[in-house]
């Protein structure tokens, strides 16, 4: 059954996951693709993007996703952000030979990749390049005054040092934090 988001328009904090929470979003040069994803997209549907963090199996986002919607934004974004990890992925394939499982780290999880089904191995962390996807569907939560914004933007923020992958709250490498020059500044609200 296909998720219906009934609000459409105005401030929301995202997140989306990574299908079986496969942790493949901070793989060396994933990142880089996600983030120039998230402002192409940003772009095209004049949305204004206000924070991010990509963790390893989900990311965060808080935004205004334009006038087409936060629906159509982020069908976007996912389908051609993976379209870029998969084109990623394939290079390394054919550099590794299409039957060589590859050990992939982003310096917290190591990860066999495979590009032959038969070749992957259900009891370790072994996956199939086609397994490199999003989960259908996203969170959203709408917010509606400055206060649920300021908590959004910390939350989201700061959520690789709360889930403990790094020792300094601005020390994650793919958060907001670090690309504060690709934010869109944030308008004062009233509440």
């Amino acid at each position: 059954m296909a998720q219906r988001h009934y609000e459409q328009h105005g401030t929301f904090h995202i997140t989306t996951n990574a299908k079986g929470r496969i942790p493949w979003c901070t793989l060396p040069g994933v990142p880089e693709i996600v983030i120039d994803n998230l402002v192409m997209t940003k772009n095209l549907y004049r949305a204004e993007v206000f924070a991010f963090c990509i963790l390893p199996d989900h990311v965060h986002i808080v935004m205004r996703p334009g006038e087409k919607g936060v629906s159509a934004f982020m069908h976007s974004f996912k389908r051609n952000s993976s379209r870029d990890v998969h084109a990623l992925i394939g290079a390394r394939h054919r550099s590794w030979g299409s039957r060589t499982p590859a050990t992939v780290t982003d310096g917290e999880h190591h990860l066999r990749v495979v590009h032959e089904p038969h070749l992957r191995n259900g009891r370790d962390s072994t996956f199939h390049c086609d397994q490199i996807r999003w989960q259908n569907g996203f969170h959203d939560e709408h917010i509606r005054d400055a206060t649920q914004r300021s908590a959004a933007l910390t939350y989201v923020q700061y959520n690789a040092w709360r889930h403990g992958l790094c020792a300094d709250p601005e020390g994650w490498p793919w958060s907001s934090l670090r690309y504060a020059h690709l934010m869109d500044p944030l308008e004062i609200w009233f509440d």
